[in-house]
């Protein structure tokens, strides 16, 4: 990416959707990080939809087990508000809510908030993106490539620059059993992150990883 690809980041929605059992759609699951002014994650806010069961219902318990059990995860699939929008129609549950409605029917959150990691090195603090899932060979190839990747780190690094400040981020293998993404402002700035942030992590999804948490190293 480069200085012209920034309007590339600007989003108007900080709500995930996902398919309930995709292959034959029978519900909805809808979720939104509420970050710190760090912009780490303190609580996952979350509310399903399914007709069979009457409608909305809020379930920390599920949105743990999509994150940690890979049966349940693969029940799930990220979606846009537009395709989320028209299965809400076609199982009748009408027009789908805004932001704000869709809010209201979340109640069972889950809290994420701790002490981040300790960071020895030097330099701008890390928003790092955890993930839950993998990653076959084909799929790594086209998220490296969905992300601009090059090829300077082990699995490639992205770069963009808006309004002067330098914007960097970095898949990685996080323990050797997920994923992250961890992006960097230089300068710090972020009113600049906050929207990148956003984007990218929408285009992990796009690729069957599930955000976990964002912390904030430094």
């Amino acid at each position: 990416m480069t200085e012209a690809s920034a309007t590339r980041v600007a989003v108007t929605s900080t709500l995930d959707y996902y398919l309930l059992d995709p292959d034959c759609p029978r519900g909805l699951l809808v979720e939104e990080f509420e970050l710190a002014d760090d912009l780490s994650a303190t609580r996952l806010r979350t509310a399903g939809w399914t007709p069979a069961h009457g409608g909305w219902w809020s379930s920390a318990a599920f949105a743990r087990a999509v994150r940690t059990d890979p049966d349940v995860r693969a029940r799930v699939r990220a979606v846009s508000r537009t395709e989320a929008a028209e299965t809400y129609r076609r199982l009748g549950g009408g027009a789908l809510p805004d932001d704000d409605a869709l809010r209201d029917r979340f109640g069972d959150d889950v809290s994420l908030a701790g002490a981040a990691p300790l960071r020895l090195d030097v330099g701008p603090p890390v928003h790092r993106v955890l993930f839950a899932g993998g990653l076959d060979t084909a799929r790594l190839g086209q998220l490296r490539a969905a992300l601009r990747l090059d090829g300077t780190t082990e699995h490639g690094a992205g770069r963009l620059r808006v309004d002067g400040t330098a914007l960097r981020w970095e898949l990685r293998h996080a323990g050797g059993v997920a994923w992250c993404l961890d992006v960097t402002a230089e300068p710090l700035d972020r009113d600049a992150l906050r929207p990148l942030l956003r984007r990218l992590t929408g285009v992990v999804r796009g690729h069957g990883l599930v955000p976990a948490t964002v912390e904030c190293l430094g």
